[in-house]
């Protein structure tokens, strides 16, 4: 639990208790954190555990006097460094509570790109300020969502360009980790325009003019994000669809290869197996007996080979 104090534009200092006009900013609280905020600022021990259930939809509601959103943000998993190697694009459920003069935020894992930008922008703390930096941190979000997305999509072409020059099984990885990121990318935006337009419709948050052209912007971009996110999951199971028939078409050519060659080469197993048996066979005494095999062979083999040819085998 991190305790911010005169917070404005990068200039701050931190508190070891709660006071006034405070940012409470807490990561995976333990036991004791948490009952320390239900006690000293009466958040609901069920908002607190929503917060950190992955499973959590964004929300917003009132009770008592405080107000509770939900958002999701979007994470890096820096412990992946390949995408080929598993999802490194996730959403978590990210808590904002306002009660009094203090801004709290609950997530179960580090988000530092959302705090650093927060800390850089920040104008000031207090009950006054509390839905103007509530307002700060969903557009903080709806740019980082936006900048994902193009992040994703250069590593999709990325995914392409080496799948156009090999087969390898690391690229096709790396389009199917980075699908499932969007699909998860995809709900929650679409969750949070839900979420958008319930605050801005049920009128949760009082804004002014200043607030509500920042709203409005953060809608617009998050439905910019939530566009390229769907662009980007058509792109990229189209690619992971067409390569696959690409090489399920290489695999069928391959084996018709295969069965030609076998039967061509079986022609002179089978006519050598007939003259190798120990009975008598016609013009077995014959000197140019041998020769003569030979010239059936071939002959033989290479007309079975011009039909397969013919039935483009080859």
């Amino acid at each position: 639990m991190q305790i911010y104090k005169n917070l404005i534009r990068n200039s701050y200092y931190h508190e070891s208790e709660i006071t006034q006009e405070n940012w409470v900013e807490v990561i995976a609280p333990t036991a004791a954190e948490r009952l320390k905020m239900n006690r000293q600022l009466g958040i609901s021990s069920h908002f607190i555990a929503e917060a950190l259930d992955p499973n959590t939809r964004p929300m917003i509601e009132k009770s008592a006097g405080i107000t509770y959103i939900i958002i999701h943000v979007p994470t890096v998993n820096r412990e992946i460094e390949k995408n080929s190697d598993g999802i490194r694009y996730r959403t978590v459920p990210f808590g904002i509570v306002l009660t009094g003069s203090h801004l709290v935020t609950i997530c179960g894992v580090e988000t530092p790109q959302l705090r650093e930008n927060f800390i850089r922008n920040c104008q000031g703390l207090g009950a006054e300020r509390l839905i103007q930096n509530t307002l700060d941190l969903l557009h903080h979000t709806a740019q980082r969502y936006l900048k994902l997305m193009h992040t994703m999509e250069h590593e999709i072409a990325e995914a392409e360009e080496e799948l156009s020059r090999s087969y390898r099984n690391s690229e096709l990885y790396t389009l199917l980790y980075l699908n499932d990121g969007l699909l998860d990318m995809t709900i929650s935006l679409k969750q949070m325009l839900h979420l958008m337009r319930k605050i801005n419709h049920e009128h949760h948050l009082e804004l002014i003019a200043d607030g509500q052209e920042l709203f409005d912007d953060t809608i617009i971009e998050l439905e910019q994000a939530y566009s390229v996110a769907e662009i980007n999951q058509l792109n990229a199971n189209n690619v992971m669809d067409a390569y696959g028939n690409i090489i399920q078409n290489n695999v069928s050519h391959v084996v018709k290869l295969l069965t030609a060659m076998t039967i061509v080469l079986s022609i002179p197993t089978l006519i050598a197996s007939i003259y190798g048996m120990n009975v008598p066979l016609p013009y077995q005494d014959e000197p140019e007996a041998f020769m003569l095999l030979i010239a059936i062979m071939v002959v033989l083999s290479g007309v079975v080979a011009g039909i397969f040819f013919k039935k483009r085998f080859f």
